[in-house]
């Protein structure tokens, strides 16, 4: 931003002139005391700097996008500003056509992933031990209008798949990688409309489902938090083969019940932007709050509880049946998380979908965070969780190795600064794949996975 490219100016011309000032003034020698009051003293006029042109920005972004507040003596809508040097940049923005008031983010994260006893390198190229990278990156421009809506824009993109392709598993070890051969791709642009003061939230656009419906505050972001499929969302919910068209409306009565929100999606299921209405995927959420219904202390005792029921009508091939194609899968599920203490939380996931159609029938999760406030680390954290994936009754009976499969999944996120965590992963799965493996005689041993993961917010 203009206003942004204007402090970094006044720090340079700020600092340039304390080390020509010193340099001349050298033959004075000033003592150790003396410069460090003049840097003290320095830090303060540029903190205040600082502060005037976060002040401006505000204004003038208050001014173009906000509510107007009317001024001391003012007429009504007028807006009265003493601060010339303000005016000037609103002049000199205005003139720029700049992209003032659009709240810009991007990111990165960048894992590796290696294991002993990769279940089907026999396969491939024969060796069991593998460690692959991936990496993804992520880029969001959105704009909010006054307060009554917001536009956004959301690109992906990324290489490798880590040791996805090495590993026969119910539930995939790597949520985060997305292979687009480092292209970007739009993956979300919709816009969204405010009602009633915000109590109705009208979305419409190219939509992430999952983004609104089985979230958890504890286990839901692969950047940060879980890396495995099964702790980030439940497996037994069949997903839009992509983010598609669709919208979603949500309702939020605080006015009337501060403790219940709910949410409405529809997707076109195939992402073929054709015959949309054809192939629907549909979802329902409610999420309870007891924070807000029972008085809690939300910093200590926030929680959601969400139940939840999906429909999805694309076409798929009965279980028993493969020739046969069917429509109409279904499911429902749970998910939650509560605040134990400031420090401690823990979560909680259940699925079901239909057996005819689902390989997973039934998937559940558990598990917990803590942050790392007793080693004077508050912004680490330490995430475990354990969760089965298991097959349905038509599965099992048409295959030989249908056991249920088990994961543990740990994570310890150490935040460098406020723009680089890194997070070293550990992952054990059991009976991979129903218990039916490509390692011989070593079928039976668990699949040990390790990784390190970089995550990147600018």
């Amino acid at each position: 931003m203009f206003l942004g490219k204007i402090k970094k100016f006044v720090l340079l011309v700020t600092v340039f002139l304390f080390a020509f000032s010193s340099v001349v003034s050298a033959a004075d020698m000033p003592t150790n005391e003396e410069l460090l009051k003049e840097i003290r003293d320095l830090k303060k006029i540029v903190k205040a700097q600082g502060e005037k042109i976060d002040q401006m920005e505000e204004r003038y972004c208050e001014y173009h996008m906000g509510p107007k507040e009317k001024a001391p003596g003012a007429e009504d809508g007028e807006i009265v500003e003493n601060d010339e040097l303000a005016k000037d940049i609103r002049r000199r923005l205005e003139r720029l056509g700049t992209a003032a008031c659009l709240d810009i983010g991007a990111g990165a994260t960048f894992i590796g992933q290696g294991t002993p006893n990769a279940n089907n390198s026999i396969a491939t190229d024969g060796a069991e031990s593998r460690f692959d990278g991936s990496y993804k990156y992520d880029f969001d421009i959105s704009r909010k209008f006054g307060d009554f809506g917001r536009a956004y824009i959301h690109f992906e993109g990324g290489s490798g798949n880590t040791i996805t392709d090495e590993l026969d598993v119910f539930s995939p070890v790597n949520n985060n990688w997305f292979d687009t051969n480092s292209t970007p791709r739009a993956r979300e642009v919709w816009y969204e409309q405010y009602l009633f003061n915000k109590q109705v939230t009208i979305t419409a656009g190219k939509i992430d489902g999952s983004s609104y419906i089985d979230g958890n505050e504890y286990a839901s972001d692969d950047a940060t938090q879980f890396l495995g499929h099964m702790f980030n969302h439940s497996d037994a919910i069949t997903w839009p083969v992509e983010h598609s068209i669709g919208g979603r409306v949500y309702i939020d009565p605080d006015t009337v019940l501060p403790y219940l929100d709910a949410t409405v999606v529809y997707m076109d299921a195939n992402d073929q932007w054709e015959n949309i209405v054809k192939n629907p995927f549909i979802a329902a959420q409610v999420n309870f709050t007891p924070a807000d219904a029972f008085g809690y202390d939300k910093e200590k005792w926030d929680g959601n509880y969400r139940m939840y029921f999906w429909y999805n009508n694309l076409a798929v091939p009965k279980i028993k049946t493969p020739g046969e194609l069917d429509r109409g899968n279904f499911g429902f599920g749970l998910s939650a998380d509560q605040k134990l203490t400031d420090i401690y939380g823990v979560f909680a996931r259940a699925g079901w979908q239909d057996p005819s159609l689902s390989n997973i029938a039934f998937a559940w999760s558990i598990g917990g965070q803590m942050i790392g406030e007793y080693w004077k680390r508050p912004e680490d954290v330490i995430g475990v969780g354990f969760g089965q994936a298991i097959p349905g009754d038509d599965y099992s009976d048409m295959n030989e190795f249908h056991k249920i499969e088990s994961h543990l999944e740990a994570y310890y996120a150490f935040k460098i600064n406020k723009h680089l965590t890194i997070s070293p992963d550990m992952q054990v799965i059991w009976d991979a794949n129903g218990g039916g493996t490509n390692l011989g005689e070593k079928k039976d041993r668990p699949i040990f996975v390790y990784g390190l993961r970089g995550r990147v917010d600018l």
